[in-house]
């Protein structure tokens, strides 16, 4: 992790923990917070917060994972708050639980053998129709292998389905692999376009906002 990125997350953590955990009402049951979009930036924070959440292993990421989904995620905010969405922004590690329309979970995946996989999506029984939406459009834009939905235990569940209230649109979006040094080279590029991709996936989802899909960049390999 980037000494910058690592200082972001101490300074973020004590304020997210602080506020993300809903106040108790008279009965005991927490009430979930409330948001439009809820988006976090898989393994961003570690291992710093990982001290916080000692009943889960405290998983780094593939290499550059954590300097990657960062970037993808802070492009995706700025343009859904840009179109008047409300966005919950958090790292991968926070409290609490949340009310949303959508809750995305960006991460990169890493392989071995390398080049083995590429772009994937993970969801919650019932959240289908979302991942079928999101390949509808991801899959044209990206020029490598898509895997199977929810092909792998990690995405079938998720840690983070827990932390949001059933929605129609619950997604842990694998944007391809890193490990890869062809799909590395086509995506270091474009994470802030593929935040903006996301951002105009959120946007359609909820029916708000018009967020237009970004131009795709030109490259040897578009």
């Amino acid at each position: 992790m980037a000494a910058g990125a690592s200082k972001r997350a101490l300074v973020l953590l004590p304020f997210i923990l602080a506020t993300a955990v809903a106040v108790a009402p008279p009965s005991g049951e927490p009430h979930p917070a409330r948001a439009e979009v809820l988006i976090s930036a898989g393994h961003e924070g570690r291992p710093e917060s990982c001290h916080f959440f000692s009943h889960r292993p405290c998983n780094l990421g593939t290499p550059g994972e954590r300097e990657a989904t960062p970037i993808v995620a802070d492009e995706a905010t700025r343009a859904l708050r840009a179109a008047g969405i409300d966005v919950l922004r958090l790292p991968a590690d926070y409290g609490g639980r949340f009310e949303v329309r959508a809750a995305i979970f960006i991460h990169f995946d890493g392989a071995v053998p390398a080049c083995s996989t590429g772009a994937s999506i993970g969801y919650p029984a019932g959240d289908g129709e979302a991942a079928r939406a999101w390949r509808q459009l991801y899959a044209p834009l990206f020029p490598f292998r898509f895997m199977p939905d929810n092909f792998t235990e990690s995405l079938s569940h998720y840690y983070g389905f827990r932390t949001v209230e059933p929605n129609p649109t619950t997604l842990v979006l694998e944007l391809g692999e890193l490990t890869c040094p062809v799909q590395h080279l086509w995506l270091k590029t474009r994470y802030k376009w593929l935040g903006d991709v996301v951002a105009h996936f959120v946007s359609e989802r909820l029916g708000k906002g018009n967020v237009p899909l970004p131009p795709a960049p030109k490259s040897s390999r578009s």
